[in-house]
């Protein structure tokens, strides 16, 4: 049986960070996934490096076609979500 694509996306962000990063993914309308993806491994990085390096991953993981069912991966610190959760309200 294939694996499906949250899982493919989940094993690869795992490679990417490492078991200690929090990843939460959710299905999209159309047979896509997008998500929250958590490390202290941001910390020094900019947001550009982080996707950049997120991305390496899944291009290497994934088909063209799968990447293209990829809607977003936020990357930030478990510090900043908690920040911008509490800034919400």
């Amino acid at each position: 049986m294939a694996k499906s694509l949250k899982k493919k996306v989940t094993e690869a962000l795992h490679e990417a960070l490492g078991r200690g990063a929090h990843i939460e993914l959710e299905d999209a309308p159309n047979g896509k996934v997008g998500g929250i993806v958590l490390s202290r491994s941001f910390a020094k990085k900019s947001p550009t490096e982080r996707q950049d390096h997120i991305w390496k991953y899944l291009d290497a993981s994934l088909t063209p076609h799968e990447r293209t069912r990829v809607t977003f991966i936020v990357a930030d610190t478990p510090e900043e979500y908690e920040a911008l959760k509490r800034a919400a309200g």
